[in-house]
């Protein structure tokens, strides 16, 4: 038998300016040791996550590697989070993006919301 598959559908994404702008006027904001997490609750019923990587981050393959890092650890922790939508920005400062730093962050960001 399978373990469950930790997906990462389209319901579960921020995809439109009107699904990113709730979070970044009311979104509480938590400055983590890798990304900067705006979180605000939803009335969806489940975690959404939007990400911002602007060009100012460094170039399309630091990009991507952010964005792939937080997606995989939205995925791994997407389950213990309430209704709530997160925005994720990297640090400015930020070198070499961490999986479980970023987890961490994530996790930090919904506890300061709750």
């Amino acid at each position: 038998m399978e373990p469950p598959r930790a997906a990462y559908p389209k319901d579960a994404r921020l995809r439109r300016a009107r699904d990113f702008q709730p979070v970044r006027t009311r979104g509480r904001r938590h400055v983590g040791a890798q990304a900067v997490v705006r979180a605000v609750r939803n009335d969806v019923g489940r975690a959404r996550l939007g990400i911002a990587s602007p060009r100012s981050y460094g170039d399309a393959v630091r990009r991507n590697r952010f964005r792939r890092l937080v997606r995989e650890a939205f995925r791994a922790t997407a389950a213990t989070f309430p209704a709530v939508d997160l925005l994720v920005e990297p640090r400015r400062d930020l070198r070499e993006p961490d999986l479980g730093a970023i987890a961490a962050d994530l996790a930090a960001a919904v506890r300061r919301l709750a």
